[in-house]
């Protein structure tokens, strides 16, 4: 059982539907309520609403829509994951990772994940859901996908070759690769 002015930070399970009434700070997904920002739980006992207050103004916590830029951490089957370290116009003091599946990737069909992202790329992307304890992503758009790549046999950061056909080309060993670039790839701008 949780209490009055016990800490907690985004996605915390902070009681069920039948116990409280949520309010402010907190969202209820299956009739359980989780904390929306860190902060720290207010029980009303009288009214039986339950809020979870901020301890910092402006606290960077990630919402559905959000654009959020990562790395990708790892590649799991058809399932990327980004290591978030910005959302919004807010850099983390941390990070959090969140799920890209292949089938979020493009408008265009993509048969596999390592076609669209590898591990160590920085990617633009929107939050579009929270299902099964993470955030899930989707680069589909002009402005999302790929903003840096780093080449696979060398290390070397790609330069964009041929936009339309998403080639990304290497300096170093001349390796050329593909991904789905954001329309701003290699602007240094993230």
């Amino acid at each position: 059982m949780r209490k009055s002015g016990q800490f907690v930070v985004p996605g915390e399970r902070i009681g069920v539907i039948e116990e409280f009434i949520p309010d402010n700070g907190t969202y209820v997904e299956d009739g359980v309520i989780y904390a929306k920002n860190a902060g720290c739980i207010l029980i009303d006992s009288i009214s039986r609403k339950v809020s979870v207050y901020p301890l910092t103004k402006g606290l960077a916590y990630p919402k559905i829509r959000n654009i959020v830029i990562g790395h990708v951490a790892g590649i799991q089957g058809s399932t990327a994951f980004i290591r978030v370290i910005k959302v919004g116009k807010r850099f983390l003091s941390g990070f959090f990772t969140c799920a890209l599946h292949v089938s979020d990737v493009d408008i265009r069909y993509t048969d596999e994940i390592s076609n669209a992202v590898k591990v160590g790329d920085l990617v633009r992307a929107r939050i579009t859901s929270y299902a099964n304890g993470m955030f899930h992503l989707t680069t589909k758009g002009e402005k999302l996908g790929v903003v840096l790549a780093l080449c696979s046999k060398c290390g070397e950061t790609l330069i964009l070759k041929n936009k339309r056909n998403r080639k990304l080309y290497c300096r170093n060993c001349r390796n050329v690769e593909t991904r789905k670039i954001a329309s701003d790839y290699g602007s240094g701008k993230i």
